[in-house]
């Protein structure tokens, strides 16, 4: 896949990569916590874009050890060792950031909710559909 993606981390500015990098460093994080028995989990939010202020905010406010991705028609923050409860908190304050802005949210988390990359992804974007059919603010979190 060829679609291109620009990566944001805490103060490194803005990374042009590929979705495919993306996936590796994905696939990356997911054999690590597969192999430690830690959690990783994707918040992925709909209703900001590389131009929108929405994005600069979260890239000043994830943590050191997160990647933030614009993957076209929505963001997406990979958080290593994070649980379904850490990804709830972040998304919390992540709202709080953006009050102002209309958002939409999901996460997910390896290995409750897919035992892959690709399957946690789909996951991920399917949640984020069903919230985007509710009220801005939504956040679906299960299945």
């Amino acid at each position: 896949m060829s679609e291109t993606v620009s990566y944001f981390g805490k103060g490194s500015g803005r990374l042009l990569g590929t979705y495919g990098l993306f996936q590796d460093v994905l696939d990356y994080e997911l054999s690590c916590a597969e192999r430690y028995r830690r959690f990783v989990s994707l918040v992925m939010i709909r209703g900001a874009s590389a131009e929108s202020p929405v994005l600069r905010i979260l890239a000043d406010r994830i943590r050191n050890s997160d990647l933030l991705a614009d993957k076209e028609s929505h963001l997406v923050v990979l958080m290593s060792e994070t649980d379904r409860g850490g990804a709830t908190v972040a998304i919390e304050r992540f709202r709080e950031f953006c009050a102002e802005h209309p958002l939409w949210f999901s996460s997910v988390t390896f290995p409750q909710d897919a035992g892959s990359a690709a399957d946690l992804v789909q996951a991920g974007e399917r949640r984020l559909e069903l919230a985007c059919q509710d009220r801005p603010g939504a956040v679906v979190a299960a299945d």
